[in-house]
């Protein structure tokens, strides 16, 4: 079954609708994400499948993605001087400077304050005003490579904003999702004596109880399809450990 379950996510997991790329721009390097040509075919499938699994997102195309993607930073991070902007039809620039944290886990160059900065920011970020939810701003898929840390200024800052949350689900609920996109991340990937001092730093940056308790109901293992998406969250971790681990973790809550 665990072999049937890796298969399958593997083939969710090859699908890619962007291609990001660093571009220098008068001294200041830029990221820039361009849709796939084959991405108008792609997104609608990878809807579907979010529905069929319980995934509470949306993945946005066309203008309303560069709409979103462009309005989301702007709101996060606009008031930092930091800039994104839509070029033509299919493709969004963005300054951020500092390196995602998914690179530096592989470096093995995380750490505990790298993620406590992690849920700070997604604190800041889920008190910010959007008239879209009318209501509190949220990311939809903070994985660890949608945040970016700053060595200089200790900041961890959010990126990619081409997902969003259903517009029916209430705040507490869309900020819960959240969390368990970066703790179901943390725990596929972080070795064994490391991912539980990783997920409570940053749920304790993060320092928001009445959210953080909302996360127990959720944190056991699905079956179905919500099962492979869960095996591509967590990097194919085998069930046995992963049952394991978010039992542990429920514990700690």
């Amino acid at each position: 079954m665990q072999q049937i379950i890796t298969r399958a996510g593997e083939y969710v997991d090859a699908i890619r609708i962007n291609s990001i790329e660093r571009i220098p721009r008068d001294g200041v390097v830029w990221l820039r994400k361009q849709r796939q040509p084959a991405s108008r075919v792609l997104i609608p499938v990878a809807n579907r499948f979010f529905r069929l699994a319980g995934n509470p997102v949306q993945i946005l195309q066309g203008a309303e993605w560069q709409r979103w993607e462009a309005d989301c930073f702007a709101r996060l991070h606009g008031g930092e001087g930091f800039q994104a902007v839509a070029e033509g039809n299919s493709s969004v620039s963005m300054e951020m400077p500092g390196t995602d944290l998914s690179t530096l886990l592989r470096q093995e160059a995380l750490a505990l304050e790298m993620l406590g900065a992690a849920g700070a920011e997604l604190r800041r970020a889920h008190a910010l005003p959007c008239p879209t939810f009318a209501g509190p701003w949220s990311h939809g898929d903070p994985h660890l490579g949608n945040f970016i840390f700053e060595r200089e200024s200790g900041r961890a800052r959010l990126m990619d904003f081409e997902v969003r949350h259903h517009l029916s689900l209430g705040a507490d609920e869309r900020h819960a999702d959240d969390l368990l996109v970066l703790l179901q991340d943390l725990i596929g990937r972080v070795k064994p004596e490391s991912w539980l001092p990783s997920a409570t730093a940053f749920l304790r940056g993060y320092d928001r109880p009445a959210v953080v308790s909302l996360l127990k109901p959720n944190l056991a293992l699905p079956g179905g399809i919500a099962r492979i998406w869960w095996a591509v969250r967590t990097t194919y971790l085998a069930s046995r450990e992963l049952r394991q681990r978010l039992e542990a973790l429920r514990q700690t809550l």
